[in-house]
């Protein structure tokens, strides 16, 4: 893609807003960018992610320019948690969703850990298999309709923290990572006109349809039901061409459908994305203020701020390395404040971070098909022999003999209870 001028580049986003109080002269609404920073024209755009993620993408000066190349993965992957909403449509169709699965090549077994993930290009090869076997061709549609914030836990609890649909908005664009690893979507705010734009790698176009629809549609329906009355749908555009289920996807959202265009988006009204959620009478805000409350009940035993770190950690997605850095970055403040303050507390970080793994593979090793090599991996360790070592240290006992004393204390629970 070559170069966009400058003034090409404020006519299509003149009337858009910055989305904090901390500006950034870059934006990633186009994969390429120029901008001339010695014009003395200024775009105020920011962008909100991790710190981690910016670092991730390639800025660099060149002839009195910045030229900012966006970094995309070789393999992208989203959460199986996705496809949650898809296998409930199946099994509401009296479709085996294991058999589908396994037809495809996949493991039923993967969809029973939320934060495992699926391949991309997996997930569009089964979106095919899907369409020809329930012959229905608005998937996308109809699963994002079942969309269900519980499936994300770790990010449901940063939503339930919201205050604002700014901040909801604000919060997706940081933890898009916790549902997908693509390219997370921009959020302009305009006057009266707010736009989430999404990017994700072009696969096979009933793939393509079918992930553009359901993020789409998942977006409207976790809207309406995350801000009430305060979000108010104003129009859809879809990359792919008119698909031949174009009246269903018309009558879903009720606002006029482009199709073909640039990029896949959604608009909404600005209108109240500064108003309390409070006063949205949406019941899913106070249900999550709710559950995070009782969540945090299981480490009572821990002062607030030890108890909500905890929190973070047992949520932790399996495929993304836990990090001080990581974690700070999640509650919005620097590692040496978080060490600091669990110092306060009488806790240490990397203490935190045993004591749940430990836990997870205790619990995970109860169950006789556990692979160990796979859940080493899923903890966080670079192989077995690194796993086995640390949980010997931990419990005196190597995972196959901890497994062998926990299946025959179930066979003896068993035996007794007959």
């Amino acid at each position: 893609m070559p170069p966009m001028p400058v003034n090409r580049c404020l006519r299509r986003i003149y009337d858009f807003y910055h989305l904090s109080n901390n500006p950034l002269i870059i934006m990633t609404f186009f994969p390429d960018l120029w901008i001339d920073t010695e014009s003395g024209v200024t775009l105020q755009f920011c962008v909100i992610g991790y710190r981690s993620h910016l670092t991730a993408q390639k800025i660099i000066k060149n002839e009195g320019h910045w030229f900012m190349k966006t970094h995309s993965a070789s393999t992208e992957t989203m959460a199986t948690a996705s496809l949650q909403p898809l296998l409930k449509l199946l099994e509401s169709k009296g479709i085996s969703a294991r058999d589908v699965l396994a037809s495809c090549g996949i493991d039923p077994s993967i969809v029973e850990s939320p934060s495992r993930r699926i391949e991309i290009s997996t997930f569009d090869r089964l979106m095919e298999q899907l369409v020809r076997m329930s012959r229905e061709t608005s998937l996308g549609i109809l699963a994002g309709k079942e969309v269900d914030i519980h499936h994300f836990p770790l990010l449901a609890f940063l939503i339930g923290n919201c205050q604002t649909l700014r901040e909801v908005m604000a919060t997706l664009r940081r933890y898009y990572s916790l549902i997908t690893d693509t390219r997370s979507p921009e959020f302009f705010i305009g006057h009266g006109t707010s736009r989430i734009v999404y990017h994700f790698n072009e696969g096979k176009p009933v793939g393509n349809q079918v992930r553009a629809e359901l993020i789409t549609s998942a977006a409207h329906t976790l809207g309406g039901i995350l801000c009430g009355k305060f979000y108010q749908l104003q129009d859809v555009g879809f990359r792919h061409p008119a698909p031949a289920n174009r009246e269903q996807v018309q009558k879903f959202f009720g606002v006029p459908v482009h199709y073909d265009q640039a990029q896949n988006w959604i608009s909404f009204s600005s209108q109240y994305i500064d108003s309390p959620l409070l006063y949205s009478n949406s019941p899913l805000i106070t249900t999550l203020q709710k559950e995070s409350e009782k969540a945090m009940e299981r480490f009572s035993h821990m002062q607030s701020f030890s108890q909500r770190i905890m929190f973070i950690l047992n949520e932790w997605p399996e495929t993304i390395a836990i990090t001080k850095e990581a974690v700070a970055e999640l509650i919005n403040t620097s590692s040496r404040t978080l060490t600091r303050r669990l110092q306060e507390e009488g806790y240490q970080f990397s203490n935190l971070v045993k004591e749940v793994r430990l836990e997870k593979a205790m619990e995970a090793l109860k169950f006789a098909r556990t692979d160990v090599q796979q859940l080493a991996l899923n903890l966080g360790f670079s192989d077995r022999r690194g796993f086995e070592r640390a949980f010997k240290q931990w419990t005196g006992l190597t995972p196959a003999a901890y497994r062998r004393s926990q299946i025959g204390h179930s066979r003896n629970r068993i035996s007794e209870s007959a």
